[in-house]
């Protein structure tokens, strides 16, 4: 998800693809956040891929509901691997969590957007900003389905 949104801003990079999406577990931390672990396998045809700082928001309703923030990871270039992945979702300040209780109602679900940063760097070269605001959550959750073996 993070990935294919990061790599959108970078030119030259139109031919890798994550082939498969798998989260492997939930931890929780305390009553007000989580880390996932996921599984992702990538294939990179082209030189290597640093991605870092990345961080965002779920929005609902105007209001942030959650934080996530990612730990940074590189590509190897010309390869097929498998990335095991780690991210730490939040209650945002001032959030419930009734607030989260909207993420499985699938008409509030459609309600739901994501704002997403990170920087990402192709090569040696120095990283570039790339920033996604108000995807619609529910459209990123059916990339996410579609890319999954």
């Amino acid at each position: 998800m993070i990935l294919t949104l990061c790599l959108a801003g970078c030119k030259d990079i139109k031919d890798i693809r994550v082939t498969s999406v798998k989260l492997e577990s939930i931890s929780p931390r305390g009553f007000k956040s989580v880390d996932l672990y996921i599984s992702s396998e990538v294939y990179n045809p082209a030189r290597q891929v640093r991605i870092s700082e990345i961080d965002g928001s779920v929005i609902h309703s105007g209001k942030i509901i959650g934080k996530l923030a990612m730990d940074p990871f590189i590509l190897a270039p010309k390869s097929l691997e498998t990335y095991n992945l780690k991210a730490n979702v939040s209650l945002a300040q001032g959030a419930g969590f009734k607030d989260l209780m909207v993420l499985t109602d699938p008409e509030e679900l459609n309600k739901c957007t994501v704002d997403i940063s990170a920087k990402a760097a192709y090569g040696k070269g120095a990283p570039m900003s790339v920033k996604r605001k108000n995807i619609p959550l529910k459209e990123l959750l059916n990339s996410i389905g579609n890319e999954t073996n």
